[in-house]
């Protein structure tokens, strides 16, 4: 049974503006002074990791120490640092992908981690105390109410203290992450690289989940959109999808030229086994923030519903909505409608996958 999934779904909460302007208006740029900050983090990391016992939370039973290395590069013309990660701990190995970027509405730095060794993303809000060169983020993870520290003056080292809630309820640390900068291009190290092999043959590593994986490759995208008063606006773009978190995700890759410029876009797709539902990330090049959608899939009519919301064209929440239908192993369709009443866009997207 073949099972589709949306990955890309775009924010695009400027196209309103179309409807009023003539010419069409430039891709918007968003970025912020905020965003120069990004670049601090890019580049290879070596990962030391020192996790506490704290009985009572999931995942923290006993203690553990983790090994790997991280990769960190910016994406969307500087609006986020994509962060992928492998390394071992306790013998098992483990792959996480995690982004950060700065929602200039919201005025905070956002961040959304996933890995093989989580139920469900962790999704974080954050702020830079540039006195004390200290970052610090806060929100709900698998693992309950999590605090960090992030402790980096933009030079080769850095250390992130996490803090969780006990089952008392009191704040107690959890676990402690030093990062290196490596020079050059790091692979993972022998004992890392020996770990996964031994992992993979004895089919320790979570299995490819389908839904995701029947999108994996790279597609021919023919986009539409429409809106009230504008003529209907075409694009010809392309995506390419891949496994990441040891296959219990998808990362895919938009590119195309929208509004007389490159777009670029991604998409972190994958199974919150808290919710029991699908859940989708999405972030482009011309939105600072961005935009969750979470849903279930319909078997009988191979098709994905999701729902969420995004930031409209005057920075306030709009209710979003789309499906997803498979039409066939090489072709699917995407309809996404953004708002409601006279101020409803809907786009359209057909997909045949590419030739080989």
């Amino acid at each position: 049974m073949n099972q589709r999934l949306p990955s890309v779904l775009f924010t695009l909460s400027f196209v309103g503006a179309l409807a009023a302007q003539e010419p069409a208006p430039a891709m918007p740029n968003p970025k912020t002074p905020q965003h120069e900050r990004l670049a601090a983090f890019v580049g290879a990391w070596r990962t030391e990791t020192k996790i506490e016992a704290v009985p009572g939370v999931e995942g923290m039973e006993k203690a553990a120490e983790m090994v790997g290395v991280e990769h960190a590069e910016l994406l969307c013309n500087g609006l986020w640092l994509k962060v992928q990660g492998e390394g071992t701990c306790q013998g098992q190995a483990c792959s996480g992908l995690w982004l950060l970027g700065y929602d200039p509405i919201a005025k905070s730095f956002q961040c959304l981690a996933a890995s093989n060794m989580d139920p469900a993303p962790c999704c974080l809000e954050g702020r830079f105390d540039e006195a004390k060169k200290v970052w610090h983020f806060v929100g709900d993870t698998p693992m309950g109410r999590l605090r960090s520290e992030l402790v980096f003056d933009g030079t080769d080292r850095s250390v992130e203290t996490c803090f969780v809630q006990g089952a008392d309820g009191k704040e107690v640390r959890g676990m402690q992450i030093v990062r290196t900068r490596a020079q050059g291009v790091v692979a993972k190290d022998a004992l890392v690289e020996r770990v996964i092999a031994k992992a993979e043959k004895d089919g320790k590593l979570p299995k490819p989940l389908a839904a995701l994986h029947a999108d994996c490759g790279t597609w021919d995208a023919a986009l539409q959109m429409t809106m009230p008063g504008a003529e209907p606006m075409t694009a010809k773009c392309r995506e390419v999808v891949a496994p990441v978190c040891g296959d219990t995700w998808t990362w895919s890759t938009f590119t195309g030229e929208l509004m007389g410029g490159p777009f670029e876009g991604h998409a972190l797709t994958g199974y919150d086994g808290k919710t029991d539902k699908v859940v989708s990330f999405w972030i482009d090049s011309a939105n600072g923030a961005w935009m969750r959608t979470d849903g279930s899939y319909d078997a009988a009519s191979r098709t994905f519903a999701m729902t969420g919301t995004c930031y409209d064209e005057a920075g306030k929440r709009q209710a979003v909505s789309s499906t997803a239908t498979a039409t066939s192993a090489d072709a699917r369709t995407l309809r996404m409608v953004f708002g409601a009443g006279d101020r409803q866009h809907v786009m359209t997207i057909d997909y045949q996958r590419a030739a080989k």
